[in-house]
C-alpha cells in the first residue's frame, strides 16, 4: 500500500502490554481506594463524636457501640475490642485500629488503619 506508514510490530506489542498494565492498575486502584475514602469519612465521624456535647455524657460502652455503628454504616469491619476510649484532663479521645481485607482478584491485600480523634 502506497502512502501508509505501518508501526513496527514491536511497538504494537508494547502498546498492547501498556494498555493491559494500565487496565490492571485501574482495577486494583478501584478496589484499594474505597477503604481509604471510608477511613477518611470515619475519622470525620469520630471527630464529630468526640466534639459532641451529647456524647460527653454517654457511658463508655454506649459510646463504643455508637462508634462501631458508625463504622459499620461505612462498611468498615470494626469490632468492640478495637475501639479504645480514654479520658484525660484535656478531654476525651477515641482510638480505633482495624484491618480491611481487600480482594484484588489475584490475592488479598490486608490494609491496616489507625484512626484517632480527640485529645491526644
Amino acid at each position: 500500500m502506497e502512502g501508509t506508514v505501518q508501526a513496527p510490530r514491536s511497538f504494537q506489542v508494547r502498546l498492547a502490554v501498556a494498555a493491559i498494565l494500565l487496565a490492571a492498575f485501574g482495577v486494583i486502584a478501584a478496589r484499594l481506594v474505597p477503604p481509604y475514602l471510608h477511613n477518611y469519612e470515619f475519622k470525620g465521624y469520630l471527630e464529630e463524636t468526640v466534639d459532641s456535647k451529647e456524647t460527653a455524657s454517654l457511658r463508655e460502652e454506649m459510646l463504643r457501640i455508637r462508634v462501631i455503628d458508625g463504622a459499620r454504616r461505612l462498611g468498615l469491619p470494626v469490632q468492640a475490642g478495637q475501639v479504645h476510649i480514654s479520658h484525660s484532663a484535656s478531654g476525651m479521645s477515641i482510638d480505633v485500629r482495624y484491618v480491611v481485607p481487600v480482594d484484588i482478584y489475584i490475592s488479598t491485600v490486608i490494609l491496616h488503619f489507625h484512626t484517632r480523634a480527640g485529645a491526644h
